[in-house]
């Protein structure tokens, strides 16, 4: 991605009530593949990334529901495919744009939302399946089921 300023993400999610945006010092744009963060309180995740239908910047709000379990248990992120404890994974849905609201589609995913950086290994833990994919085929791989699920969303 691009660097971006505070007034081009907050323009992006057309006037979200409670955005929080994460502190740009703090991101290595060159690593993300979509931007990925979730609010303070835990019960949204917030989503920035480039339409790949229009080339505009789109902001999607991802309602986020922690997952846990007393059994240790793994869960693998729909997103980047990387395998984690049970409780390092979230539900995050969205609703179909035009169905006001009726119809949600939700994934499974890593909780902060940091698939571009897992599947570069700029985060630990590593993942407890190890792949061998070369990158650029991740890369593709975690587009394709992000624009997919954003597709059958209405929200590209």
């Amino acid at each position: 991605m691009d660097p971006l300023t505070k007034n081009q993400i907050a323009d992006a999610f057309d006037g979200a009530g409670d955005l929080v945006v994460p502190d740009m010092a703090r991101i290595d744009w060159s690593a993300h593949d979509y931007l990925g963060w979730v609010h303070p309180s835990g019960h949204i995740g917030y989503m920035l990334l480039v339409s790949p239908l229009t080339g505009d910047l789109r902001g999607v709000v991802l309602g986020r529901s922690k997952r846990s379990s007393d059994a240790l248990r793994y869960q693998m992120c729909s997103l980047c495919h990387h395998v984690h404890r049970m409780d390092e994974t979230a539900m995050f849905t969205l609703t179909v744009k035009g169905s006001r609201g009726r119809h949600l589609l939700g994934n499974v995913a890593c909780k902060n939302l940091d698939c571009s950086l897992r599947i570069r290994n700029l985060v630990n833990p590593q993942s407890y399946m190890a792949e061998t994919l070369y990158l650029e085929a991740k890369v593709w791989r975690m587009q394709k089921t992000l624009y997919r699920w954003l597709e059958r969303a209405n929200r590209l």
